[in-house]
């Protein structure tokens, strides 16, 4: 059985089209997608609909999501700020030598 996002939530996939995208097949795109962009019903949603774990493995694992949206999570989740690697001081050095603004 497929799950689809809630409405709610379709303004922030606006590079696909959300009434396509299957959640269950996709869940690190879109944990990391309502991890940066989300509203408050849509991250209910999230934090309703996957396990705070693979919430967690994702905010720890991904390198798109912004520091102050990590650094966000990594209180909400009691996450080690070192255990989140795009928060990581070699992590951010090198984003800065790829977009310096």
């Amino acid at each position: 059985m497929s799950t689809f996002l809630p409405t709610c939530a379709y303004r922030y996939f606006w590079d696909i089209d959300p009434l396509q995208l299957d959640v269950d097949e996709y869940p690190v795109y879109v944990i990391e997608r309502l991890l940066e962009h989300g509203d408050l019903p849509s991250v209910r949603w999230m934090l309703c609909h996957f396990p705070r774990e693979q919430i967690a493995d994702v905010l720890q694992t991904s390198r798109r999501l912004s520091p102050f949206s990590a650094n966000f999570w990594a209180l909400y989740l009691g996450l080690d700020r070192q255990d989140v690697l795009c928060l990581s001081n070699s992590y951010q050095k090198q984003r800065d030598a790829i977009w310096p603004y």
